[in-house]
C-alpha cells in the first residue's frame, strides 16, 4: 500500500528509517532492533543496558505517533509511522532512510521493556487525510500521560489491512433432519422434562461456552399449562429417573449430553499452543452445529422450551433460576444471508442482510447465538443457520453491527478478494 507524501520536520516519509515487523503483525522485536542498530553503530550499548530517555509526552498527529523525549538534558522529538509490514522512524535531531540515530533507537528500545512492542493500536492507514489533523474515521482523545484512539460510532466496523476475515473458500450445507410427527410426544405429567437453549457472550473470558441444549426437570401448574417451578438441570441420565420419557426425548437427551461435552470454549495460557487450541475449538463448533441440526426437529416437538442467558458454563448446573428462564420457539425455516456493497465516497461499506421466506429480518444484536439467529422484532423465535460458513460470517459481522467499512486506499489490495469470495456463495447487491 503506497504511503501518501507527508512531510514531517522537513522530511517526507520516504526519508524515514524502516524497521521490519514480525510477519503478519505490527510487532517489532527488540532482537531485530538491536541486530540492525548493532550493524550501524558501536556506541549504542547494544546488548548492554543503555540509559533510556524519559518520555515527556505522547501525541498522535496525521497518523504518526510523536514521542517527546529528554535524554541527558537534551530534548528531542521522535516520529513513528506504522505501515503494513514495517515501522517508519525519524526524529528532530538525526535519522533518515540510511541512518538510525541514537535518539530514535533509544526511544524504541524504551518502548520494548517486554522484548517487543506491538504498534497495532497506532495503525490507521488511509484514515488521516493529507494535511488534516482530524480523521473522519477515528477520534484521538487526549488523556493524562498520552491519548486514546477510538473508532467513531459510524465506523465501528472499520477494516484495517491484516485484520482477520472469515474463510469464504467453500460453503458446505449441513443436512437438516425432517420435522417429526407429534404422535411420539410424551404425555404431560405434574413433574416432567423440558429443554433449555443455553447461550452466553462468546467474548467473555470466564467459563464461556458455545450455544447448546440442556434438559431440565420442572413441576407444572394445575392443568399442566405452565411451569410452576424448576427442579434441576439434567446433567446425566440418572437425573431423570422416575420420569416417563418418550423415544423422542430419550434421543434428544443423548444429543444434549453430547452437546454439553463440546460446549466449553478452550483457552490457551501458552501462546505456542494457541494454534492447537483454535483448531480444537473450531472442530467442536462444527460438531455442535451438526448436533443442533439433529436436535432441532426433536426440540420443536417439546411442549416446554426455554432460553437462558447463562453468563458462563459454571451456571448451567444445579437448579435453573426462574427469572432467567424465558419462553422460546424455533423455526424449521432456513435463514438466507445476503450482502449489500455501498460506495460511500472515500470508502466502501459491506452490510450483511438476513431473510426468511423472502422476508427481510433485522439481526438482534443483543442476542448473538453463533449457529442461530433471531429477529429484533421477535427475539423469542430462533432460526438455525445452514452452513459453517454462514455462522462464521454472522459471528464476524455481529461484532461490528453487521457493517464493515473499508477505505478505498486499500480496498482493492486487501478486501476485494474477500468480497469476490463471498459473491461465489451469496447474493451481493451493489448500491
Amino acid at each position: 500500500m503506497k504511503t501518501k507524501s507527508i512531510t514531517i520536520a522537513g522530511k517526507p516519509l520516504s526519508r524515514f528509517y524502516q524497521l521490519p515487523f514480525e510477519k503478519g503483525s505490527r510487532m517489532l522485536r527488540l532482537a531485530v532492533l538491536d541486530e540492525i542498530a548493532g550493524g550501524l553503530h558501536d556506541n549504542f550499548g547494544v546488548g548492554k543496558k543503555p540509559d533510556l530517555p524519559v518520555t515527556q509526552s505522547l501525541s498522535f498527529d496525521k497518523g504518526l505517533l510523536i514521542v517527546n523525549i529528554k535524554l541527558e538534558g537534551e530534548e528531542a522529538r521522535v516520529y513513528i509511522g506504522i505501515e503494513y509490514d514495517h515501522l517508519l522512524v525519524s526524529c528532530s535531531v538525526d535519522t533518515d532512510e540510511t541512518y538510525l540515530g541514537r535518539y530514535a533507537y533509544l526511544t524504541l528500545r524504551a518502548m520494548m521493556r517486554s522484548g517487543y512492542c506491538d504498534f497495532k493500536e497506532y495503525y490507521w492507514p488511509a484514515c488521516f487525510a493529507l494535511g488534516n489533523k482530524r480523521s473522519k474515521y477515528v477520534d484521538v482523545v487526549k488523556k493524562p500521560g498520552g491519548f486514546k484512539i477510538n473508532l467513531k460510532k459510524k465506523f465501528s466496523g472499520l477494516f484495517r489491512p491484516g485484520d482477520d476475515l472469515p474463510d469464504v473458500t467453500e460453503r458446505v450445507v449441513v443436512p437438516r433432519e425432517r420435522l417429526l410427527d407429534k404422535h411420539g410426544m410424551a404425555r404431560l405429567a405434574p413433574v416432567s422434562i423440558g429443554y433449555c437453549f443455553a447461550n452466553t457472550d462468546l467474548q467473555n473470558f470466564h467459563s464461556n461456552h458455545y450455544p447448546f441444549l440442556i434438559p431440565y426437570v420442572f413441576a407444572a401448574t394445575a392443568y399442566l399449562k405452565t411451569v410452576k417451578s424448576f427442579k434441576r438441570f439434567v446433567l446425566n441420565p440418572h437425573d431423570v429417573d422416575g420420569i416417563s420419557l418418550s423415544p423422542q426425548q430419550e434421543e434428544l437427551n443423548s444429543i444434549c449430553f453430547a452437546m454439553k461435552q463440546l460446549a466449553a470454549i478452550r483457552f490457551s495460557a501458552n501462546g505456542s499452543q494457541a494454534e492447537t487450541t483454535t483448531r480444537i475449538n473450531e472442530a467442536n463448533q462444527l460438531a455442535l452445529f451438526k448436533l443442533w441440526n439433529k436436535a432441532l426437529p426433536l426440540f420443536m416437538q417439546q411442549r416446554f422450551t426455554h432460553y437462558c442467558y447463562s453468563y458462563g458454563l459454571r451456571n448451567v448446573a444445579g437448579k435453573p433460576v426462574m427469572r432467567d428462564m424465558k419462553l422460546v420457539e424455533f423455526s424449521m425455516e432456513v435463514p438466507v444471508l445476503s450482502f449489500v456493497l455501498k460506495d460511500e465516497g472515500d470508502y466502501y461499506e459491506l452490510q450483511l442482510k438476513l431473510k426468511v421466506k423472502g422476508k427481510s429480518l433485522h439481526f438482534n444484536t443483543d442476542k448473538p447465538g453463533l449457529f442461530l439467529v433471531c429477529d429484533r422484532v421477535k427475539p423469542y423465535l430462533w432460526y438455525l443457520l445452514e452452513a459453517e460458513m454462514d455462522y462464521k460470517l454472522v459471528w464476524f459481522f455481529s461484532r461490528v453491527n453487521f457493517r464493515v467499512q473499508v477505505p478505498k486506499g486499500y480496498y482493492k489490495e486487501f478486501f476485494e478478494g474477500f468480497v469476490e469470495g463471498v459473491e461465489r456463495w451469496y447474493e451481493v447487491k451493489r448500491g
